[in-house]
């Protein structure tokens, strides 16, 4: 919690937003830098993708809207953990967390959700609020056949088949290749978030948003972040404040998430290289990544960060002697549930992880081969005499403890 006016900024390497934002890339029409991977995955999906997508999301821009529908869950989640929440929720929060993206005022969404109000009541109004943000989202002029309008509707009328047909594209999408794109990506993603706190280790909040070009402000004079448009978000109102390394993130999205009691959560997915995704390649190299890294697949770099926690390291010991499941590790190491959750994604980012179903449940095994690569990977990576250093360091700015 942010406290005396200072902002708390963290750092979190999720799917909770590329995944959307990649499927936005996908369905648009617009050019993308992204181009060559949108290629290589439009390939890899079933024909009838495309006319299911459409159902849930008519337009482009549903797609990073829909990333809302999981606001209640904050930080850093797995895409196992987004859908589950998807699946799991009252239907009553999955409405209201996806219409307060299109409709701004909290009283008209509690209106839409408990039926006191239609979408052709709020839609054929003279002057609604957020009426650009309606046209935008295909909404305005309203006719009731459109596709926008059949989704909304759907979403209220009918939101455990919506919920149901989200999910499924969602897996479809993440089955049909999304998995080892972010397989591929996120260890890259979790060095530069590395890279990241280092660099605020130095920095004020104001002066990290100028070095990471953040699409907002933050004004350490006033204390508050600065918005393009719209009112300011004074520090103590803020909860958490998330900068999310991104791959997909061409349109420098971003979003605020406001509770009951006011308080806000915001998130900055950032995409610093745009070329990422291009250079995954076709879904036979981004499978062969997943099945065994080859030496300048692995990043020494993230290697030695993830073991060089205490826990992380004991876990990868267990792991390394017997397949064992995360609830078995929690009862071994005697911490909670999430802690090992936490620690078992770090090391997964990092390629040291293996998976295994096992009636019902999954074993977690150390990746034999990632080890057997390091010494390998080190080398080249540590004496390469091209490519950029890594000169972070971990040192306080001047005058903190």
């Amino acid at each position: 919690m942010a406290r005396n006016g200072s902002l708390r900024v963290e750092f979190a390497v999720t799917p909770r937003f590329d995944v959307f934002y990649a499927l936005y890339t996908l369905t648009s029409s617009a050019h993308t830098p992204l181009e060559s991977w949108k290629e290589t995955a439009l390939r890899r999906l079933p024909l009838d993708f495309e006319r299911v997508a459409k159902r849930i999301a008519p337009l482009p821009i549903f797609w990073p809207l829909l990333a809302d529908a999981i606001q209640d869950v904050p930080g850093e989640v797995s895409f196992e953990e987004v859908l589950s929440t998807i699946r799991e929720m009252r239907v009553d929060d999955l409405k209201r967390n996806i219409l307060s993206g299109i409709f701004h005022d909290r009283d008209t969404v509690d209106a839409l959700v408990d039926r006191n109000s239609t979408l052709k009541d709020f839609l054929t109004d003279e002057k609604p609020p957020d009426a650009e943000l309606l046209t935008h989202f295909g909404l305005r002029p309203y006719d009731p056949r459109s596709e926008a309008s059949r989704a909304i509707n759907a979403l209220l009328s009918r939101p455990q088949s919506y919920r149901h047909e989200l999910s499924l594209v969602l897996q479809r999408f993440w089955e049909r290749g999304f998995r080892h794109d972010w397989a591929a990506l996120e260890p890259n993603l979790r060095a530069e978030s590395f890279r990241m706190r280092d660099l605020q280790e130095e920095r004020s909040p104001a002066e990290l948003g100028h070095e990471l070009n953040l699409p907002v402000t933050f004004d350490d004079g006033t204390k508050e972040i600065r918005l393009k448009t719209g009112p300011a978000i004074a520090y103590d109102r803020i909860d958490r404040c998330y900068i999310v390394p991104s791959a997909f993130n061409t349109r420098r999205l971003w979003t605020k998430y406001e509770t009951s009691s006011r308080r806000v959560t915001v998130y900055l997915p950032i995409t610093r290289e745009i070329e990422a995704a291009n250079q995954i390649g076709d879904e036979t190299r981004a499978q062969d990544a997943t099945a065994g890294k080859s030496v300048r697949e692995i990043s020494a770099e993230s290697v030695f960060r993830a073991l060089g926690d205490t826990t992380r390291y004991a876990i990868a010991s267990i792991l390394a002697r017997t397949p064992t499941t995360s609830a078995e590790l929690a009862r071994s190491l005697k911490v909670s549930k999430p802690t090992i959750t936490h620690h078992v994604h770090a090391l997964r980012s990092a390629g040291l992880i293996t998976e295994t179903p096992s009636r019902g449940s999954t074993k977690l095994s150390l990746s034999r081969d990632t080890v057997a690569a390091l010494s390998g990977a080190a080398v080249d990576q540590l004496f390469s005499s091209t490519g950029d250093l890594t000169l972070g360091t971990t040192r306080k700015r001047r005058g903190q403890g």
